[in-house]
């Protein structure tokens, strides 16, 4: 199918296909692609780790307390903090963890290599002096990275979504148990690094003849800062302290980078500004996926025609909004509240006179076609009602020719409510006659008829929609035009139907087009109102941990530039407002600081004169 559906098969025909029974097949293709990159990426994080830390032993050990943080986070998760609901967003933790664990591990080696370059003789006294060094000066910096990482993915729980906020949950948690096997379990493996395997050639694997190395390479360099030799530095510190500093501090270059940075920052401005919330509900398959072009196709090239289903949209009454006590969709994702009845419903013969002259009015009243489908010149309503008026009538629904014609209204059709239960024990099993599948009553109107076998409890209508159809997404603004119009008809309907049945009209759909288009309205809302958390957040810990007014400001002024233009770049390439975009734009500055936070807190650290403090910082930090 896929090589008949490429462009290469044939360069002047368009080939599609659409089965339903492929879509299982096609999305578990998907998901052994993704976990063969899902490996390609952690073999990537691997050697790179390998690469910079130069050993192999630190490289496994460091790989495995990164994977190693996923399984503890998730036993807190589930059975600590009692979270039961897990969305398909959790699995991007994965990537996540492996990013900012591999970076720890480089914050960590890089102040251990430092360490080993230091000109104080107290620090290279003894390992113990030296590892109480990188133990505070990493462990300081990282905890406050951490903090904020962990508070940006909290941040999260602004948002009612349960699936974004089991995410912020559940990535906060990860990223707090790898730190916190950073700094215990990688750094004891450190220790052995050091006593055993940082000499090249001391030992090739890890066996019960791997000698202790003599000299360490902490006396080493303890014997050189007494005969005062200096400190050969990686080529990446080397080039961050004498190529990228000195550009830098050169103002002319500074002038060029401002100007170039402050036209960027422009453009970002204009575009972000221009976000707007997803028109589509999230995709499993890329827009140049065979089946998903022929999915598009379907639900965007063809309008709803008469033959089409439209959205069915309900009046209903006798139900109150669904009882929301007790509901906490993380902790127990299965309850979604229990519904609750009017006590003051009653489904008599005026509430039945009532429901028919609705029914009647929704079909012939040209101001709602706008609004509701047409079929054969008449809204496309569906009403059990005008059944159950003929049964009483007719005595059965067998003749659908009489049924259909509406001959039964000129007769008394309304029912004492008293004979009610008895008359739907058997009218809910006749044959409907507005069903082509030949459903019986209960099956064609099982969402607008409530009967629990002794009473009518709700009872209903519902109505297709012209505009939205149940399987296409639109636009928030022009679901929102149709769902405000319904709203309008209900209060139109709570005139009359107070009085005549007891309760207000409860309007609602069952397949979620309305939920989603509040989820629309609540990304752009939890987007914002999660960045200037993250910005205050980001603001607090950089003020906390410089201690110095100007470099936070300067520092979060930085972080609000990088929030602004990866914004911009959404909107550039074409992304549109949806879950995992909101939920990028409110962690960005929770990892922003990790960049800033670091720098800031080395220029704060060294001494000297700017132009010397920023060459130190960008020495010791360029690396990370």
């Amino acid at each position: 199918m896929n090589k008949i559906a490429s462009s290469k098969h044939n360069p002047e025909v368009n080939s599609y296909y659409f089965m339903p029974a492929l879509i299982l097949e096609v999305l578990l293709q998907v998901v052994r692609q993704d976990a063969l990159l899902a490996l390609a990426s952690f073999l990537f994080v691997f050697i790179y780790l390998r690469i910079m830390v130069g050993s192999w032993f630190l490289a496994c050990i460091g790989m495995t307390e990164i994977l190693f943080s996923v399984p503890v986070s998730w036993f807190l998760y589930n059975t600590i903090f009692r979270v039961k609901y897990f969305d398909f967003l959790n699995t991007l933790t994965l990537f996540i963890v492996a990013a900012i664990g591999a970076d720890d591990i480089f914050i960590f080696m890089d102040a251990y290599s430092l360490s080993g370059q230091s000109k104080d003789p107290e620090i290279l006294e003894s390992l113990e002096s030296r590892m109480s060094w990188v133990y505070r000066r990493t462990g300081f910096a990282m905890a406050i990275t951490s903090a904020t990482t962990c508070s940006a993915f909290l941040c999260t729980l602004i948002t009612p979504l349960a699936g974004v906020q089991a995410f912020g949950i559940f990535a906060a948690t990860v990223i707090l148990i790898d730190y916190v096997l950073v700094m215990t379990l990688f750094c004891t493996a450190v220790v052995i690094y050091h006593n055993k395997y940082e000499r090249p050639g001391c030992c090739s694997s890890c066996s019960a003849g791997c000698r202790t190395i003599d000299p360490s390479s902490t006396q080493e360099a303890f014997a050189k800062v007494n005969n005062d030799d200096d400190f050969k530095q990686d080529r990446i510190s080397t080039f961050f302290r004498t190529k990228m500093s000195p550009f830098i501090n050169t103002p002319l270059n500074r002038l060029f980078l401002g100007i170039a940075f402050l036209l960027w920052l422009v453009i970002a401005v204009i575009y972000a500004l221009r976000i707007t919330p997803t028109k589509e509900e999230e995709q499993f398959l890329s827009e140049d996926h065979p089946l998903q072009k022929s999915i598009t196709i379907l639900n965007r090239a063809f309008p709803i025609a008469e033959d089409d289903d439209g959205l069915n949209i309900h009046f209903i009454w006798g139900l109150n909004k669904v009882s929301r006590k007790g509901v906490s969709p993380l902790t127990d994702p299965e309850f979604f509240g229990n519904p609750k009845f009017m006590d003051t419903f009653e489904f008599n013969e005026v509430c039945q006179t009532e429901m028919l002259q609705v029914c009647t009015d929704l079909k012939q009243n040209d101001l709602y076609a706008p609004y509701i489908k047409q079929a054969g010149g008449l809204g496309a309503v569906s009403c059990f009602i005008e059944e159950l008026a003929a049964y009483n009538v007719l005595g059965s629904l067998d003749d659908c020719m009489s049924v259909l014609s509406g001959q039964w209204k000129n007769e008394t059709w309304q029912i004492p409510e008293a004979d009610i239960p008895a008359m739907m024990q058997s009218f809910i099993y006749e044959r409907s006659c507005y069903s082509d599948e030949g459903s019986s009553i209960i099956e064609q109107y099982k969402d607008n008829l409530g009967f629990d076998g002794t009473a009518v409890r709700f009872a209903g209508l519902s109505v297709e929609s012209s505009v939205i159809d149940p399987f296409s997404t639109l636009p928030e603004k022009n679901v929102r035009e149709q769902y405000d119009k319904m709203i309008e008809i209900s209060k139109k309907f709570d005139d009359v139907m107070i009085d005549a049945c007891g309760g207000k009209t409860l309007m609602t759909d069952l397949d979620t087009k309305f939920v989603f288009m509040n989820n629309q309205r609540i990304y752009i809302r939890s987007a914002l109102t999660s960045s200037i958390l993250g910005v205050c957040i980001a603001f607090t810990v950089l003020l906390v941990s410089t201690r110095v007014f100007h470099i936070a400001f300067f520092a979060t002024l930085s972080i609000i530039c990088v929030l602004v233009s990866v914004t911009g770049s959404m909107v550039i390439i074409g992304w549109d407002l949806g879950s995992i975009e909101a939920i990028l734009i409110s962690i960005v500055a929770g990892f922003s600081v990790d960049y800033v936070v670091h720098l800031a807190h080395s220029y704060v650290q060294s001494s000297g004169n700017t132009a010397e403090r920023i060459t130190q910082a960008f020495g010791e930090m360029g690396i990370s």
